[in-house]
């Protein structure tokens, strides 16, 4: 029987384990969540405040609610509720566990779950956008070189030394899914803070979207998609290209 490799667990957020969508499949393929950035996620390392607790009466099953400042997301646990009996409301817990969907809820079946601090919350915060930034370039570059007419062969050569084959392909699986990347209040939100960034950063003939990219903190297409849809509805246009203005 062959040896199934243990997943990488990746840094993530409640917003990105909630926007994904959770592919099953078969045999030794481990199941994933393909995020709307384009990565997948079979394993997960999570770290936020613990703002809900529950047991079932027969004990059983239990979950944790995890907010992180982005979404809440559950930990669950079953038959064996001891790892989970030591948490309580406003602990900081940091969490590694599979990534899994059930009647299209993702949630993390946990396997090492710790207490941290303020401290560590912070630093896991900074990685996360850290990270985030990185893989947004690379996403770019990608999506450029599919654009050019590239093969997955060729995008693979070239973007060899910075992605696994299997990147390349979760990137290039990413472009061709519809992702629903929040509900009609989130979007609200985003469309709020993106008319916000451009007033205040307009200084009189528009203001640059990559200015806008850095004073707002979401994946690059979730921001192109929002600027893209205020232009349509008149909210904005585009005095130059590559400015963007408030009518």
């Amino acid at each position: 029987m062959p040896q199934q490799k243990r997943q990488t667990a990746k840094l993530t957020d409640a917003e990105e384990l909630n926007s994904g969508k959770y592919f099953q499949k078969e045999g030794f393929t481990p199941n994933y969540l393909l995020t709307p950035g384009g990565k997948r996620l079979s394993r997960a390392r999570i770290v936020g405040t613990v703002v809900d607790t529950f047991i079932n009466e027969d004990e059983t099953y239990g979950a944790i609610t995890v907010d992180d400042g982005t979404d809440t997301t559950q930990l669950k646990f079953f038959n064996e509720l001891e790892p989970m009996e030591d948490f309580e409301v406003g602990d900081i817990v940091e969490a590694v566990g599979k990534v899994r969907e059930y009647q299209g809820q993702v949630y993390m079946n946990a396997e090492i779950l710790v207490k941290q601090d303020v401290e560590h919350e912070l630093l896991h915060q900074l990685r996360k956008r850290k990270t985030r930034e990185e893989w947004q370039q690379i996403r770019s570059t990608v999506k450029q070189l599919k654009e050019s007419g590239k093969s997955q062969d060729e995008i693979e050569k070239e973007m060899a030394g910075k992605l696994e084959e299997d990147e390349v392909d979760a990137l290039l699986q990413s472009f061709g899914e519809q992702f629903d990347t929040g509900n009609n209040e989130n979007r609200e939100n985003l469309e709020r803070k993106v008319i916000d960034a451009v007033e205040r950063l307009d200084e009189g003939d528009g203001a640059d979207y990559s200015d806008i990219a850095d004073e707002i903190d979401t994946d690059e297409d979730q921001l192109e998609d929002t600027i893209n849809s205020l232009l349509s509805e008149g909210t904005f246009y585009e005095p130059n290209p590559g400015k963007i203005k408030k009518l």
